[in-house]
């Protein structure tokens, strides 16, 4: 890839970090294709910076169920005597962006249960002798640091995604300025103006049509 389509690619990776900012639980998440490197870890700093005060947790694909989708607090439940439901990360997300590393390994037990979250917004935890249903909408960032073509997160977390960025073809000199306040002030108008947007249904239809 040449010079000005590597800077282009960065731009455009902006601008979905940008959009995901605007409605991270609308669009579901992106998928970035990228190794550990400047490129990622800018492109995750600029999604940070647009969104102030939004939860943004990073899980390793091997977390443990408990942690995941919640399970007994054993220091409140030795306390009061009883179980205590504690809140696992999905609900602790709500509102926010769960950061997935190393997408490509995860497992399709764990795949299927972020699937879920993301159609129904609530994560429900049946385990230890505790039945809870918390509200978890949330945005996924599938980290995808698969190096062979066919090492890719699975496709039913893939299809949720709204962006789908390759990011190893983008190099330090492309990036440009570091992240700055006046994408967060951008971005928080928009925000506050997306409850006012109305899609009617004959551009729905042509759009679902489209794709």
């Amino acid at each position: 890839m040449d010079k000005a389509a590597s800077a282009s690619g960065w731009v455009e990776a902006l601008r979905a970090a940008a959009l995901l900012a605007v409605d991270p639980v609308g669009l579901g998440g992106a998928c970035v294709r990228a190794r550990a490197g400047p490129a990622r870890d800018g492109w995750l700093a600029h999604l940070r910076e647009a969104m102030p005060g939004v939860p943004v947790r990073r899980v390793p694909i091997n977390i443990a169920d408990s942690r995941l989708l919640g399970g007994i607090d054993l220091t409140a439940s030795l306390a009061a005597g009883r179980r205590i439901a504690e809140r696992g990360v999905l609900a602790q997300c709500d509102g926010g962006v769960l950061v997935l590393a190393m997408a490509e390994r995860v497992s399709p037990t764990m795949a299927a249960r972020l699937a879920g979250t993301l159609d129904e917004g609530v994560v429900r935890t049946a385990r230890d002798g505790i039945e809870a249903v918390a509200q978890a909408r949330l945005a996924v960032v599938a980290l995808d640091e698969g190096i062979e073509a066919d090492e890719r997160p699975p496709e039913c977390l893939r299809e949720r995604l709204a962006f789908h960025l390759d990011l190893d073809t983008v190099s330090r000199g492309d990036m440009g300025a570091e992240p700055t306040s006046e994408v967060a002030v951008m971005v928080a108008r928009a925000r506050a103006m997306l409850p006012l947007v109305c899609v009617p249904d004959e551009l729905r239809d042509a759009a679902v049509g489209a794709a």
